[in-house]
């Protein structure tokens, strides 16, 4: 029986690939035999590609903005047909005066990286897996789509807790074809995004936060065939913060 964890052959894309949660899934998937295409917007992904090419793996990077339609439709038309999309790429702001004058254009920022940039994407590679009758897209949510995080400010709770939304109804449209739309929600990560942040680890009842390969482990397998029957879920992969 062949490993139904094994990814061999799979061309599978990666959002916000340049580091954290997005590098940490690249490399898992790349153990496990699949090809790579990692998105960032500054380029940042190629050191991630360059790593797995220097281990004996597959692996290419792309720029792009997921906020603007056009360059996500762009890389679709450069990369052609894919087994895997996960939607990683997010943006989360530390202004938590919600009253600034400023904070509206923050949470537009926030909405059009976190929510229209998955849609983006869901649009411009799902049709191609629809046609193929299979594929697999894992959405990275967040606890504070769940239940307001530990520390997230309103506009990164709204567009996650809008991720997980999307999930299911994307779970819906492509189900019927053979292709399986899931998502992941962490809690707190040791990713850049977090540097220089604190959490009371007191509310977590693992008592620390997770390591980036703790959340590319479980998308590792939602793009796996040992998923195959997984459809719409949201995995915790919190440390027991929220149980479901």
């Amino acid at each position: 029986m062949r490993n139904a964890f094994d990814l061999s052959g799979r061309r599978i894309l990666i959002t916000g690939a340049a580091a954290g949660i997005g590098a940490a899934t690249a490399r898992v998937c790349a153990s496990l035999g699949a090809e790579m295409t990692l998105v960032d917007i500054d380029g940042g992904g190629e050191g991630t590609a360059h790593a797995i090419r220097q281990t004996g793996g597959l692996a290419t990077s792309e720029v792009a903005d997921v906020s603007q339609r056009a360059e996500v439709e762009r890389i679709a038309n450069q990369v052609g047909a894919i087994d895997g999309l996960v939607l990683n790429a997010a943006v989360c702001p530390w202004d938590e005066d919600w009253n600034a004058p400023d904070w509206d254009a923050s949470f537009e920022r926030v909405t059009k990286v976190n929510v229209l940039g998955p849609i983006h994407a869901a649009r411009a590679f799902m049709p191609g897996m629809i046609a193929r009758r299979k594929g697999a897209i894992v959405l990275v949510g967040s606890l504070a789509g769940r239940m307001g995080g530990l520390i997230a400010g309103p506009h990164y709770v709204a567009s996650k807790g809008a991720v997980h939304a999307l999930v299911k109804w994307l779970a819906r449209q492509a189900a019927p074809y053979g292709v399986l739309v899931n998502g992941v929600a962490p809690a707190s990560v040791e990713t850049p995004m977090m540097q220089g942040r604190q959490v009371d680890l007191t509310r977590v009842p693992l008592g620390r936060k997770a390591a980036p390969e703790e959340i590319a482990w479980p998308i590792a397998f939602l793009c796996s065939d040992a998923a195959s029957y997984v459809c719409g879920a949201i995995l915790d992969v919190n440390g027991g913060v929220h149980m479901t």
